[in-house]
């Protein structure tokens, strides 16, 4: 008996043993196995360094040109990480060697730069000699920047970028090509369109074209004026009017601002840069909005990098229009539309990578006139180019021009054939005819706008109407940028309606007499304007006009917001 029971004991401590045994195992295990999971997210969580795109196609580049491209640089996980990039492997470096940047998942961009200059080896070398060309690339990333150059001959290239990081190594490329100048000279004119702005009658106004020579022989050439000028030419002025981007007042390089006198009619969203006055997008979704009165447009562009294309809305509107901006070349002119309603539009240009450059908009449906002759000075008019850049000033004198829209044409003429520059210009009314009282007369919640004519005043004061005062102020006709206000009457409704669509701006007009043009109002937002509200009442159709924009309250409760009538001092 004795013996058994110490068995039985002995069985009890064993399988005891095992159990603790066993137990502290698995809680081991259990405790290893939280570890190697934290070890795992940890892993997981360590920055990864990812560029985009891994090759940069900027093209073929000729000598005096720049091209530009972009990288996008971002950590795949949440978090930061450091970054660092210096000059390809034979490169030398200017200045600077190296930039330090810090990126997250937001990520940020490395903008490239790459200009050709030619390379004259020394004092006895000619210019048909030349053979090197000095390549400098710049990379700019958060305001850091490095310069890297290299002495190169014609051909295509394709040269590493390596990038370190605490997210791994990555290696990119940057491609282009050098294209030899041709033997033969090449005339090459910039602009080859002037906008001089709007301006009045007696102003004398000067601008500057650049002219080079894209070959390596002497460039001959002389200008010739207009009306020395064929027919054929001059008919390319007529389908409208050049908007030119140019700012002149900004440095070669820097932040990019709207000029002066597109200030009512252009907007800026996003990052834009200058490049020689004109806006280059910098980064993704870099946006113009244009503001014009007309029947169409079109855009004049450059793309600097492969993959500088653009998306274009026409009355917020996107298009569908062949794909002109992308891919590194020379500028291009998109028509964006033609044959719309003759009135105001907007087109919003927007730019889906870094390196597109804008000059300018062309409006259809202008009426541009030749200027009279003798207005156009050129000086030099003539000259040889070799190497240099030479500057041809361009002056107008407005003196004894009557307010418009003009447009002619000046043409270059050489020893490599013949290249045109178009000169555009408004001239506004004088200052004294530049706007016009507005009188109210009112009887009966019945409005009734008048230049106060003597005649028409004895009318409405018979007929019962009571003079409120100048109501605001409208542009005398052939102003820049108004059209022709129109009034009709309505008799049943007793109700006065006004446009400056000569339709109706799409208002049914039936009932309503046509009774005049009161004279011109802004289409779109002009210096010094305000917006002219209009209200309608829904229940008795009549209509309601102020530069208040709480027209609404008072004795014309009721009446509902009907849009902007236009723009008036």
């Amino acid at each position: 008996m004795f013996n058994k029971i110490t068995i039985f004991i002995a069985t009890l401590v064993f399988a005891a043993v095992c159990f603790c045994h066993a137990f502290a195992m698995n809680g081991s295990d259990y405790k290893t196995g939280k570890l190697i999971m934290a070890e795992k997210a940890n892993e997981e969580q360590r920055p990864v360094f990812r560029v985009t795109p891994r090759e940069l196609d900027l093209g073929s580049v000729k000598s005096g040109e720049t091209a530009f491209g972009e990288f996008h640089l971002n950590n795949v996980v949440p978090g930061t990480l450091d970054w660092s990039v210096s000059c390809p492997d034979d490169w030398e470096s200017a200045g600077d060697r190296v930039i330090n940047g810090v990126t997250s998942d937001v990520g940020d961009s490395l903008h490239v730069e790459l200009a050709i200059a030619e390379n004259i080896g020394g004092l006895f070398t000619t210019r048909a000699q030349i053979t090197n060309y000095r390549a400098v690339m710049k990379m700019e990333s958060a305001g850091q920047e490095i310069i890297c150059q290299k002495d190169v001959k014609s051909g295509a290239f394709r040269n590493s970028i390596r990038l370190t990081s605490t997210g791994g190594k990555r290696t990119v490329f940057v491609n282009f090509g050098i294209h030899m100048l041709q033997d033969n000279p090449l005339i090459s004119l910039n602009p080859q369109r002037l906008d001089f702005g709007m301006h009045l009658p007696g102003k004398i106004i000067s601008k500057k074209i650049e002219v080079t020579n894209k070959g390596r022989e002497i460039l001959r050439w002389s200008v010739v004026l207009p009306k020395a000028i064929a027919v054929s030419y001059l008919k390319e002025l007529q389908n409208g009017r050049f908007f030119s981007f140019h700012n002149e007042g900004l440095p070669e390089k820097g932040q990019y601002f709207t000029p002066e006198h597109l200030k009512d009619s252009m907007e800026l969203i996003g990052e834009w840069t200058t490049n020689n006055g004109y806006p280059l997008s910098k980064g993704m979704a870099s946006t113009i909005k244009f503001r014009f009165h007309g029947t169409g447009c079109s855009v004049f562009m450059k793309s600097h990098a492969e993959n500088s294309g653009c998306s274009i809305y026409l009355d917020d509107i996107l298009l569908k229009l062949p794909d002109m901006s992308s891919g590194h070349g020379e500028k291009k002119e998109l028509v964006i539309a033609e044959g719309l309603r003759n009135g105001p539009h907007s087109i919003n240009i927007v730019s889906r990578e870094g390196g597109l450059e804008l000059e300018g908009v062309k409006v259809f449906g202008k009426e541009i006139m030749q200027g009279p002759r003798g207005w156009i000075t050129v000086y030099p008019n003539s000259g040889k180019t070799l190497s240099e850049t030479d500057y041809v000033n361009v002056q107008l004198n407005t003196s004894n021009v009557a307010p418009g829209s003009y447009g002619d044409q000046i043409v270059f003429k050489s020893n490599s054939g013949e290249e045109k520059a178009s000169i555009f210009i408004d001239v506004l009314p004088d200052a004294t005819q530049k706007s016009m009282d507005v009188y109210l007369y009112s009887k009966d919640l019945d409005y009734v706008f008048t230049l106060n004519n003597h005649v028409e005043v004895a009318t409405l004061i018979k007929n019962g109407y009571v003079k409120e005062g100048i109501a605001f102020r409208l542009f005398s006709p052939e102003t820049p940028g108004t059209a022709s206000f129109y009034r009709w009457y309505n008799p049943v409704l007793k109700d006065h309606y006004y446009h400056y669509d000569r339709s109706g701006g799409g208002k049914r007009l039936d009932g309503y007499f046509f009774e005049a043009s009161i004279g011109n109002i802004a289409t779109s937002r002009m210096r010094g304007t305000r917006e002219l509200y209009r209200w309608v009442n829904p229940s008795t159709g009549r209509h309601y006009y102020s530069t208040d924009s709480r027209g609404s309250t008072g004795i014309r409760k009721g009446y509902r917001f009907d849009g902007i009538a236009g723009y008036v001092r």
